[in-house]
């Protein structure tokens, strides 16, 4: 199979960086890309929106900020570079060409954000998309997708398999309320529909073992195409 990991920032680095996790996850990597050609997007998470927040101070320009964002992205993804060795490309890769000529060296790409006004979520679909992957694998700070915001409703019900026609409606909900977010952003859910692909969503405690998550072993949600 080929396979897309979305990693998302705040799970690579919480508040410093997880350096246990990002060993135990280069792990799983290299060893599913023992069988499978790997690809990986590393997001900017909390780390990110730090920076995001103190540059308001100093200019309303969104796009300005966004590459801040994008820079943290792509510092997370050195790290992780870092991590897998000889496995792994040695530099951040910007360009979605770029990354299928890494996978014919049989090496693993890491990319981070790439164009203003794109998550890195949003970057990890249309990577998918380009490289025709089988699978599109989400790693982040929620274990899963659910019924409303599990960190504001402790009723929230998770879904473990919806269509990717739900996923959307989900995301573009989450969205559409002050301050909320999602697991998955409506532009990266509108990708995957798009882009017919199958997804899992899982959270961190999934992300140790995806050798088992890539076999469909996981307590996540699975999207349908």
């Amino acid at each position: 199979m080929r396979i897309v990991f979305d990693i998302g920032g705040s799970v690579l680095v919480p508040d410093d960086p997880d350096v246990d996790f990002i060993k135990a996850i280069a792990y799983e990597l290299i060893k599913i890309s023992e069988d499978h050609e790997v690809a990986v997007v590393v997001g900017g998470g909390k780390v990110a929106r730090k920076y995001i927040k103190a540059a308001k101070t100093f200019t309303p320009n969104e796009t300005f900020k966004d590459y801040i964002g994008i820079h943290i992205t792509r510092a997370n993804a050195m790290l992780l570079i870092a991590a897998l060795g000889e496995k792994a490309y040695p530099f951040v890769i910007q360009d979605f060409r770029k990354a299928w000529e890494v996978i014919q060296l049989k090496k693993i790409p890491i990319m981070g954000g790439t164009h203003p006004g794109h998550t890195t979520d949003a970057v990890s679909a249309l990577l998918a998309e380009y490289l025709q992957a089988d699978l599109l694998v989400v790693v982040t700070n929620v274990d899963g997708v659910y019924d409303s915001d599990p960190r504001k409703n402790p009723n929230a019900k998770k879904l473990d398999r919806i269509t990717v026609d739900q996923l959307v409606e989900i995301a573009m909900q989450a969205e559409s309320k002050a301050g909320g977010s999602g697991v998955v952003d409506a532009l990266a859910a509108k990708f995957i529909q798009r882009g017919k692909i199958r997804t899992y969503i899982v959270g961190k405690s999934d992300a140790y073992h995806l050798f088992d998550v890539v076999r469909g072993k996981h307590s996540g949600t699975v999207v349908e195409p």
